[in-house]
């Protein structure tokens, strides 16, 4: 299936109060039934918010209350969810992207590059897993991940046609963002669906540019700074096989030049 609609939602949510973040998501969850979305993208660490000192007592395994409300969410709208939370297995505490699938299986990526202090809390993730739906292959990564070239070419290559990427994007640097974002999705013919976080802190700050990027590098949706809210847009991933057939970036790599990458 390649007709789908998507949606990114960015909100504040309330640090360390995880019942009230997950009444808000579920709100907006809500609107997306109405809506007919196919997949909704949250943001980073929405779940528990972006607070080093709270996401350590705050985190949650796979089966605690959060996973178990999402899971349910996502079986009675009908809808894939994408969301942020401190996720905890055994002794690690992983910053991570839960794919919740409306038949009840949930799909986990765990963010690879951390940023600043996230280092000294989280567990770097490893591996960059792609998941099979309805839709066809979906990649997640998560924030920081985003200015790094090769995980959106990784995923790409392994056949992923859309990217949904839950961020807390430094507000300082809203620009590198969605510069960013839309060279992920040129790059690779692939579309990429941000939703960010709206935080003021002392530590930290976000302004919500949630943003969704076509495979031709465009902006075809973008959030209001500063305001909860949802965006959404209609695709079509046929569009990215089109464009891979056309301009064979993937097939025409000349590896054997790559060899400085890894020294």
């Amino acid at each position: 299936m390649n007709q789908l609609k998507v949606a990114c939602v960015q909100f504040k949510p309330v640090m360390g109060n995880v019942k009230r973040n997950l009444e808000t998501i579920g709100n907006f969850i809500e609107k997306g039934k109405e809506l007919k979305i196919d997949i909704m993208v949250f943001p980073e660490l929405c779940v528990q918010g972006y607070d080093p000192k709270l996401v350590v007592s705050k985190a949650e395994t796979q089966g605690d209350n959060s996973f178990q409300f999402l899971s349910e969410a996502s079986k009675f709208s009908g809808i894939y969810l994408v969301v942020g939370i401190a996720e905890k297995s055994k002794d690690k505490l992983f910053n991570s992207s839960v794919l919740f699938y409306p038949d009840g299986k949930i799909g986990i990526y765990r963010k690879v590059h951390l940023w600043s202090t996230e280092a000294e809390i989280f567990t770097h993730g490893s591996d960059y897993p792609v998941f099979d739906t309805e839709f066809g292959k979906i990649a997640m990564w998560i924030c920081y991940d985003t200015r790094f070239p090769e995980v959106a070419r990784i995923f790409a290559l392994k056949g992923a046609r859309i990217a949904l990427v839950p961020t807390a994007w430094l507000a300082r640097d809203i620009e590198h963002w969605k510069l960013s974002v839309c060279s992920r999705a040129l790059d690779n013919f692939m579309f990429v669906c941000g939703a960010d976080q709206i935080l003021q802190a002392d530590y930290h700050q976000s302004h919500g540019a949630s943003i969704i990027a076509n495979p031709h590098g465009q902006i075809i949706s973008q959030a209001n700074l500063m305001e909860e809210m949802l965006i959404s847009s209609n695709i079509d991933l046929s569009s990215v096989d089109e464009l891979r057939q056309l301009i064979p970036v993937l097939a025409d790599r000349q590896r054997s030049t790559y060899n400085r990458l890894y020294t």
